[in-house]
């Protein structure tokens, strides 16, 4: 897991108490060497060039945790719990963020280094939800020996990368080629990444030059999170779904919670997996329930102002599509034909039609064969 010291606080304790229990080994990287809740933290900015670290401005913070530790934080700093960022540049006035993309190719250096003869490397964010036994039963279906590098694919400047946020996976061939490559091209990748913003996008690029192109695995990786999911019948609906990304701490647990209970009615049978049309029906339906106050279920429809939350209920039964509805703190409506679960959020109260929300995942085409993507 990749995080660091201006988010650890806020978002590793969940994984401590949860997703990082199942794995079998674990590593987490920050930008600060620490011991956190009996957990030892690697500073993955450790074998980065000395000179770029003692004056490059995007080392600020860095330096400052190496001469004060965690106590020199900023309140202004600290990330919070907040899952959302700008995608088009991150956070790119955080120093937090500045130091993030650097992370990168140390990190599966150390890796590497560390934990030599594993199959394959998951690398996860700690707003990253992995469905652990889903994952599994993919990497059944692929040869470990060959070089692979799976993630929800994006594109930046012609780099195509799997997006950090969304977890990818490295098969142990394609990690030992890139860490190859890196150590002898140490420099280049930082001169390359000091003008860059995106640390993913870098690792992906260090991926292609070292022989390994990203398989693209979306929609099984997920670049969304799963309150605000796009329950396509033809394009998602069939497919296996490992992961999601944007989880807030408390979705975490409840999604942990979830999969627990789903494994224990599957008896932990390894071949079984979870499609986006299982976790609508069994995670997303059973949460759309009466109208939730401080509750955002994503509607985006503007339909104007309204007197209530029921005249904008009224309003959706009105329209034969509409599935779920919002009354904001402006008194206006909005909604949607698109199901979804949501998050919470102040002053918004949601609510959802029930039956339309059900006819949705009746109507849907029976899911037979699966296309595990490799």
């Amino acid at each position: 897991m990749r995080t660091g010291s201006t988010e650890l606080q806020d978002k590793l304790p969940i994984h401590l108490a949860t997703t990082l229990l199942r794995y079998p080994n674990s590593l987490v990287f920050s930008d600060f060497e620490e011991d956190f809740e009996h957990y030892h933290i690697i500073d993955a900015l450790e074998s980065v060039d000395s000179h770029l670290k003692e004056t490059s401005p995007d080392f600020d913070l860095w330096r400052r945790l190496k001469q004060f530790g965690r106590a020199v934080l900023r309140p202004e700093e600290l990330s919070g719990k907040a899952v959302w960022v700008d995608q088009g540049t991150g956070k790119a006035k955080n120093p937090g963020w500045k130091l993030d993309k650097f992370k990168f190719l140390p990190m599966v250096n150390r890796t590497l280094f560390e934990v030599p003869d594993k199959k394959w490397y998951i690398f996860v964010e700690p707003d990253t939800f992995i469905f652990w036994q889903t994952l599994l039963a993919y990497l059944s279906h692929l040869d470990w020996t060959k070089p692979y590098y799976l993630g929800g694919q994006i594109n930046i400047g012609g780099i195509e990368f799997g997006q950090g946020g969304n977890g990818y996976v490295i098969s142990r061939p394609a990690l030992e080629k890139v860490v190859s490559h890196y150590q002898t091209h140490q420099k280049e990748y930082e001169d390359f990444t000091e003008g860059h913003w995106a640390g993913d996008c870098v690792l992906g690029k260090a991926l292609k030059d070292s022989g390994t192109s990203l398989t693209r695995a979306w929609p099984i990786f997920q670049g969304d999170d799963v309150g605000n999911m796009n329950y396509n019948h033809q394009t998602q609906w069939c497919q296996p779904t490992v992961s999601y990304h944007h989880v807030s701490p408390s979705e975490i647990q409840d999604l942990y919670d979830f999969e627990k209970a789903w494994m224990r009615d599957t008896a932990n049978d390894t071949t079984s997996f979870l499609r986006h049309r299982d976790v609508y029906r069994l995670y997303a339906l059973p949460r759309m329930t009466a109208p939730r106050v401080d509750w955002d279920n994503h509607s985006r429809d503007d339909r104007g102002p309204t007197e209530s939350l029921e005249s904008c209920r009224v309003l959706c039964e009105a329209d034969n599509a509409c599935l779920q509805y919002t009354y904001n703190a402006e008194s206006r409506c909005l909604t949607t034909a698109r199901p979804n679960v949501g998050q919470a959020a102040s002053n918004i109260t949601s609510g959802w039609i029930l039956e339309r929300a059900q006819k949705f995942y009746d109507e849907a085409e029976e899911c037979h064969d699966v296309n595990w993507i490799s």
